[in-house]
């Protein structure tokens, strides 16, 4: 049974997943999305970061296991997969 103003969906396997989303910043969407872009290939873009003492931090860790993350004051990019 469906919740008033909610639908359900169903989620079929495939062998990739690409695209963009927008969700606004906080600290747990902030760690994951640094953890996320030093595994994934190529460039990452992050905006919206919540730019607090412990994401900071988050990025200084990866940064010292050798992921080279760039901070404009507005986004973040991660560059090199390193892990995968």
């Amino acid at each position: 049974m469906e919740e008033k103003g909610k639908k359900k969906v169903n989620i079929n396997r495939v062998s990739g997943l690409k695209g963009e989303i927008t969700v606004p910043g906080d600290k747990s969407i902030s760690h994951r999305a640094i953890m996320f872009g030093a595994l994934a290939k190529g460039t990452t873009e992050i905006e919206g970061f919540l730019q607090g003492a412990d994401c900071l931090s988050t990025i200084s860790c990866f940064g010292l296991m050798g992921v080279d993350i760039k901070n404009d004051g507005n986004s973040f990019g991660c560059f090199h997969r390193f892990l995968l």
